[in-house]
């Protein structure tokens, strides 16, 4: 396993526990005070979800060429830690109207990368 692939791991490890325990990651998440509401709160778990999926993105991507694979590969693996992540905070904390809205942003971004690697040819993420 390459050094990239072993950061990519830690940092996927790391954003799953800022996710579901974004205290414990105060500098990461929005500092120790209590959210002011639910929006907040779950905005707290999406920051731990961005590095889970920038750990993904390490682990996924294992050249930068083609662009045309290695950059829809790199959207859709973002996409998928901000939305885990958003969904955990959704069934945590308490649906938000606002929040609902960005999860269809955010999937539709994935169903966009998706295609794109589709249509690329390359294999599935």
């Amino acid at each position: 396993m390459s050094g990239i692939r072993i950061l990519g791991t830690v940092l996927a490890v790391a954003g799953v526990i800022a996710a579901v325990a974004p205290g414990w990651f105060g500098p990461l998440t929005g500092g120790g005070e209590p959210p002011a509401d639910a929006f907040e709160a779950v905005e707290r778990r999406v920051r731990g979800g961005m590095v889970l999926g920038l750990g993904l993105v390490l682990i996924a991507v294992t050249s930068l060429r083609p662009w045309s694979v290695s950059l829809p590969t790199a959207v859709f693996y973002l996409m998928t830690g901000a939305l885990a992540a958003r969904l955990l905070g959704l069934v945590l904390e308490g649906a938000v109207p606002k929040q609902w809205l960005w999860v269809a942003v955010e999937t539709g971004v994935m169903t966009l990368s998706a295609l794109w690697l589709w249509r690329a040819g390359a294999s599935a993420p």
